[in-house]
Parts: structure tokens; sequence; C-alpha cells
């Protein structure tokens, strides 16, 4: 599985994170803006997850009748 994304979600989501820290002490335009940023990206990011995540679950599943073969 594809971990590029995940790592990309996870420094995306630290970034948010930090800007999130500054807003909430100094509420600014600029501030507002770049929260919502990081906050859009993490939102293209989550779907791109969620998609390779279904992809990967649907090629590699493992049925019950799977199990009670072995």
């Amino acid at each position: 599985m594809n971990d590029d994304i995940h790592d990309e979600l996870v420094q995306t989501y630290l970034k948010y994170f930090r800007a999130n820290e500054k807003f909430a002490r100094r509420n600014s335009v600029r501030l507002h803006a770049e929260v919502r940023r990081h906050l859009r990206n993490l939102r293209k990011l989550a779907k791109i997850r969620m998609e390779e995540i279904h992809i990967y679950q649907a090629e590699n599943k493992v049925t019950r009748k799977d199990i009670d073969k072995k």
C-alpha cells in the first residue's frame, strides 16, 4: 500500500495544527485563510487516501471461506 499520501496527510495535519494555534492566539485575515487552506488540503488528501484504502481492501479481501480453507 502507498504510504506517500498517508505521510503527506500527517504533514498537512501538523501544518494545520500549527496554523490553528497561531489563529487561536491572533485572529487575522491571513491566518484565517492559512488555516482554511490547510483544511482544504486535508480534505483533498483524505479523499485520495480513502480511495487507496478502498482499492487495497478490494484487491486483498480475505473472506471467511479463505480462512476456513487454511
